[in-house]
């Protein structure tokens, strides 16, 4: 494996790069616990947080849950732009210990809150605190965690190491739907009384194993030459927003269908088949549980194809996909039919959101200047988790509650997919280019 060096004089240079095993195992399980932690939110806002926090088992409450979740995706382009900031100052691999610990810490707390029954009003406020802690947390995590693969790769085979970290996105969701779905099967009281509790007080013990793994990564080529070569630069989110800001607008709209998808069948889907349809909660987690399962496959060889036929082809048939799937994947589920349920939930989060999702880390790095990559690819990012991703749920459960019906919300789903095509045309192909050919890339 080689990489590129830009010697004095412009010279260009090509040194071996050695991709350090221990690094990619890191960033992928780092990411998955992460996630982990992340997604038992969304997924006990669909299922618990109503009647517990806010007092309430009709559609406001749980309308008023899922706007905490959207609390949480509000506060990740804060932490975007701190360890945006920070990642290019001090290092890839120093951010992604803070992170860890921080999301441990607010996940843990949750699992041990008090409910609306016991202090009102304080219930409700501090779960919200505890959730902008969490999105500040992740903020910075996706960035951090696939520069780290993303910024050792061959430019033949970015899309794909890229793609690796990015798929312990998918095991998160996979270990949380499975714990929860493990604990729904409790009597129905002892989940709501204290099984719910479980999934997060589990955190602490999983994210003492993840700081324990990253401690012994190593810091990426690209960044240690930079600091060497004197080259970071101090106000890097300043840097680019004067000289690419039409990298980070794109990086948003390039995120847009992924997360409006996503979250559409990961949180809102589940709410609308338990409440609307009133299908068994166990039903929704298991087929999400094996659809989550299936993306940490699919995730990687996405990636991996984007290399082969370029990332605006892979990204494309994955929205064409979507777009086309969007009212099926409905109809599925009003039949109320586990198999077809199951059948749903596997052509929805594997096949079409992932082919978008797979080549979407290589894709939104190699926009940006080493120097200020994780302040481009974080910032831009977070702001369109924050803006499309957080709002998905509450947007879908007010939609079928105005309008009794799912149509607007699979419209919805297409007109984010509209968005990403339109980002994805405005850049260049970059798959298989080098760092010289493209200019802004420094890998």
């Amino acid at each position: 494996m080689t990489g590129v060096t830009v010697a004095d004089g412009g010279a260009v240079v090509a040194q071996p790069v050695r991709t350090d095993r221990r690094t990619m195992v890191a960033s992928t399980m780092g990411t998955a616990l992460e996630w982990y932690d992340f997604n038992l939110y969304g997924l006990a806002s669909a299922l618990i947080f109503g009647p517990l926090f806010f007092g309430s088992s009709s559609v406001g409450g749980t309308l008023a849950s899922f706007a905490t979740f959207g609390v949480g995706f509000a506060a990740r382009p804060i932490g975007g732009v701190i360890f945006g900031h920070l990642g290019d100052r001090i290092g890839r691999k120093q951010v992604l210990l803070i992170t860890m610990l921080g999301m441990g810490l607010t996940t843990t707390l949750i699992g041990v809150l008090p409910t609306h029954a016991t202090v009102g009003v304080w219930a409700p406020i501090l779960l919200v605190t505890l959730r902008i802690f969490q999105g500040i947390a992740v903020g910075g995590e996706f960035a951090g965690a696939t520069l780290l693969t993303v910024e050792n790769a061959p430019p033949g085979r970015r899309g794909l190491f890229g793609a690796v970290p990015a798929m312990g996105t998918g095991a998160g969701f996979l270990l949380a739907t499975g714990v929860f779905a493990l604990v729904s099967m409790m009597p129905e009281s002892a989940f709501n009384s204290w099984g719910w509790r479980l999934p997060f007080l589990a955190s602490a013990l999983l994210v003492l194993f993840g700081v324990l793994v990253r401690r012994g990564i190593k810091e990426t080529p690209v960044f240690a030459e930079m600091e060497d070569r004197g080259e970071t630069v101090r106000f890097p989110l300043l840097v680019t927003l004067k000289e690419q800001p039409g990298a980070v607008l794109r990086t948003m709209g390039i995120t847009v269908s992924g997360f409006i998808w996503g979250y559409l069948i990961q949180a809102f889907g589940i709410s609308y088949a338990t409440g609307t349809l009133d299908m068994p909660k166990s039903t929704m987690l298991w087929a999400v549980t094996l659809a989550s399962a299936l993306e940490i496959a699919a995730i990687p060889f996405w990636g991996w194809l984007s290399d082969r036929i370029g990332r605006r082809t892979m990204v494309t048939i994955g929205l064409v996909c979507t777009v086309a799937y969007a009212f099926p994947f409905f109809w599925l589920l009003d039949t109320r039919s586990t198999p077809l349920v199951f059948l749903a939930m596997v052509l929805a989060i594997p096949v079409c959101k992932d082919m978008v999702f797979g080549p979407q880390a290589a894709l939104v790095a190699e926009q940006f200047d080493a120097r200020v990559r994780f302040s481009g690819v974080s910032t831009g990012r977070e702001f369109g988790g924050a803006i499309f991703g957080g709002t998905a749920p509450f947007i879908g459960t007010a939609l079928v509650a105005a309008s009794g019906s799912f149509v607007p919300v699979a419209l919805y789903a297409i007109a984010g997919c509209l968005v990403t095509l339109i980002a994805v045309y405005t850049g260049r192909e970059t798959a298989g280019q080098t760092t010289d050919e493209l200019g802004a890339i420094r890998t």
